[in-house]
């Protein structure tokens, strides 16, 4: 009798062990790699990118209300806000600094969905003079402990190619 009792107890923390494991509907190392390239892209690529040819900003309207040069010194602030009750919301800051020849971008922000939250930075001082790395931690929605990260690294070209920089495929690991 003992003993199946003591098989009734193993069954039932096993189940709520197994039960706690179901795993994330997103979390293969393919899916937060192509999550970490793609904001690395809009959040460091597009902005180092505004460089490489006279550009336009335009207003919320569509109409250009900044032209930038590559001569001008310049701080460009870009921020990403967004709040959805369902979803996909963000809060991400983007700064490009350029002073005569020396180029410096810093991210740090946060975007939030229903299944998990996101901490999207670069690594001390920022990506200068289009060297340095892009993180993200991923962490479950409620949970202050990330469970993966993604990181991009990046590197001055010298290749002679149009792009000052070149990103590294994205790297992905788990905590």
């Amino acid at each position: 009798m003992k003993k199946i009792i003591l098989y009734f107890a193993l069954i039932v923390v096993a189940s709520w062990t197994l039960t706690g494991c179901e795993g994330r509907n997103w979390d293969t190392d393919d899916e937060l790699a192509c999550i970490t390239a793609y904001w690395s892209d809009v959040y460091v690529s597009r902005v180092m990118d505004c460089l490489h040819d006279d550009t336009i900003i335009e207003d919320r309207y569509g109409h250009p209300s900044v032209i930038v040069s590559k001569e001008d010194t310049l701080k460009l602030d870009m921020r990403w806000l967004s709040g959805k009750e369902e979803g996909d919301s963000a809060d991400v800051h983007s700064s490009l600094v350029v002073v005569n020849d020396s180029v410096a971008v810093v991210v740090d922000g946060y975007r939030y969905s229903d299944d998990f939250w996101t901490h999207l930075y670069t690594t001390d001082p920022g990506i200068i003079n289009y060297e340095g790395k892009f993180r993200i931690d991923f962490y479950e929605t409620g949970k202050t402990t990330p469970w993966a990260w993604g990181e991009v690294t990046y590197q001055r070209n010298d290749d002679g190619n149009w792009s000052e920089y070149q990103a590294s495929k994205p790297k992905v690991g788990r905590y």
